[in-house]
């Protein structure tokens, strides 16, 4: 692989970035053959164990419904808690997988499996495509989305929720950017009694962005970068960049990173009145443990569970190297950390 294919397979990887029209520009960028073909040959039909029952679910948010679906256990007979899972960054399903040509670096199918493994301790969930999939694509302006749109899908998810009398209590469960924005989504008013935010960062994204590209871009281009992305966030031509960068600098973009940038995750997550619970994996090359003691510091009420060997989509890797974890990230019948379940449900289930 050479080094520049390797670089933009990183910035893939690495999810930096939550545009539907940027990740799949991204993801035409890099040549995908073998992933690809690794990831249809172990992919699996998203199939749910016999101890659950899944049904269709739809929020509506604003002018837009959001399919999504509803997981219970077979058998309950009282009210029972129930969890939003809100997606990461990307073009990604309610099932923890990337739509179109991106599904050959991200086919995990983590939020079904999450789903199936809180359904079966006694716990039901929803999880909802993205605004930027499926049909809802057609009905929207890339160029004008802001973080608030999806700050606003996952309100109106909770709102949907705690109005069901199925339910005792509302859990939003973040993952990656959705860590994010269900911290916002109840400092807005999202009813919920906790959150659990899963490999969130504990910088502004700007910070994060700057550290993942300065471990793969040599000093003068990083010095580029800082000029040419400054531009772009003020509306200007991003001038003179690395070639590779260009597809993280798309006018239909800029909107959203404008409203990325302001958020602040430690001053966030500061304000919630709420219990939080960060779960970190100690493997994740995409968020790291220091972000999770951030978040702690900033809320020191939160609960802090670090998984040692997990990654960012929570499959137990043996190192940090980049390439040796994409394997973690496209296939779906790798089971997930045997902790992350357990973990979740004993903390929802001790919530008043």
């Amino acid at each position: 692989m050479n080094t520049l294919r390797f670089f933009r397979f990183s910035l893939i990887v690495t999810s930096l970035l939550v545009s539907i029209a940027l990740a799949t520009a991204a993801g035409q960028a890099v040549d995908t053959s073998t992933l690809r073909s690794r990831a249809l040959a172990s992919a699996i039909d998203t199939v749910p164990p016999k101890s659950v029952i899944e049904t269709q679910f739809t929020i509506q948010s604003g002018t837009l419904t959001l399919p999504g679906t509803l997981t219970v256990p077979a058998k309950y007979n009282h009210q029972i808690p129930v969890a939003l899972i809100v997606a990461g960054s990307g073009p990604t399903d309610r099932n923890g997988n990337s739509a179109g040509p991106l599904r050959a670096q991200n086919n995990s199918n983590l939020y079904a499996i999450l789903a199936w493994q809180l359904a079966t301790a006694g716990i039901a969930s929803v999880r909802y495509d993205k605004r930027v999939l499926g049909d809802n694509l057609q009905k929207i302006d890339l160029s004008s989305i802001s973080i608030d749109d999806f700050i606003a899908d996952a309100i109106a998810g909770a709102r949907r929720l705690v109005a069901d009398r199925r339910f005792s209590k509302v859990i939003l469960i973040g993952h990656s950017e959705g860590a994010e924005l269900v911290l916002q989504a109840v400092n807005r008013g999202a009813p919920a009694a906790g959150i659990v935010m899963m490999s969130g960062v504990g910088r502004p994204i700007t910070v994060v962005l700057r550290e993942q590209l300065s471990k793969q871009l040599p000093p003068p281009e990083l010095v580029k970068w800082d000029s040419a992305f400054a531009r772009y966030l003020r509306g200007e031509a991003p001038g003179d960049v690395h070639p590779g960068l260009m597809s993280l600098l798309q006018p239909t973009n800029r909107r959203f990173m404008q409203s990325w940038v302001k958020y602040d995750p430690v001053v966030e997550i500061a304000k919630v009145k709420i219990p939080v619970l960060i779960v970190q994996g100690g493997r994740d090359i995409q968020v790291s443990e220091s972000d999770a003691r951030a978040l702690k510091t900033a809320q020191p009420a939160a609960t802090l569970f670090v998984i040692p060997a997990a990654n960012h989509v929570f499959r137990a890797a043996l190192s940090d190297d980049r390439l040796a974890q994409a394997k973690l990230y496209i296939d779906p019948t790798i089971p997930i950390v045997p902790e992350l379940g357990p973990a979740i449900a004993d903390w929802v289930n001790k919530l008043k």
